[in-house]
């Protein structure tokens, strides 16, 4: 039976001489949808289904796989990625941390990933840090004591910027910005 929902494209793979395979983020969570005839130009999806995008999307299930029906409306969040080189390292670091952390699916996250990903930050690794923290938040895995506790202030000063452009201004040397994403990284490991 065909479903609708959204789903927003972390990687894009060939299945085959005329199949795309795409590693998505969506109502399920992370999984693998099949586009039959994915290459085939007269068809016209390879343009939908850069990496970056989020498609809303009839499918159906057939066990553990799913299987693209039609493409209803398309966001080309793929296209800021073409800003500038900056700006497609900063959208493949925030998909890179949803493809290796976000496993179950969640509304509120979902839009804080699309809310990250229309971004282009000056001040990437700040940002980047503060998209993890609220991510250990959503999932109510946020404890201070997971940072050393000269690195806490940096934290809560990080998590207690309301602007965007406060954020942009916060300067944090590179060393304790390691220290920190090291931090998150190892707690996110023995959690989950």
């Amino acid at each position: 039976m065909p479903t609708k929902g959204k789903f927003l494209i972390i990687r894009r793979f060939r299945a085959g001489d005329k199949d795309l395979m795409l590693k998505v983020y969506g109502p399920n969570g992370l999984m693998k949808l099949f586009v039959p005839d994915g290459l085939l130009p007269e068809e016209g999806f390879l343009g939908f289904t850069e990496p970056f995008n989020l498609l809303h999307a009839v499918y159906r299930q057939s066990g553990d796989t799913v299987i693209l029906r039609d493409i209803l409306k398309v966001e080309f969040f793929s296209y800021l990625s073409i800003k500038s080189y900056s700006a497609y390292l900063w959208m493949a670091s925030v998909m890179g941390f949803v493809e290796r952390w976000f496993f179950q699916y969640d509304p509120e996250l979902f839009d804080t990933v699309l809310r990250y990903l229309s971004l282009v930050p000056n001040n990437q690794n700040v940002l980047l840090l503060r998209f993890k923290l609220e991510f250990l938040r959503s999932m109510g895995l946020y404890k201070e004591e997971v940072f050393a506790e000269r690195l806490r202030p940096i934290v809560r000063r990080i998590l207690g910027e309301d602007s965007y452009k406060g954020l942009e201004r916060l300067r944090v040397s590179r060393g304790l910005l390691l220290k920190l994403d090291n931090a998150i990284e190892s707690h996110l490991s023995a959690s989950l």
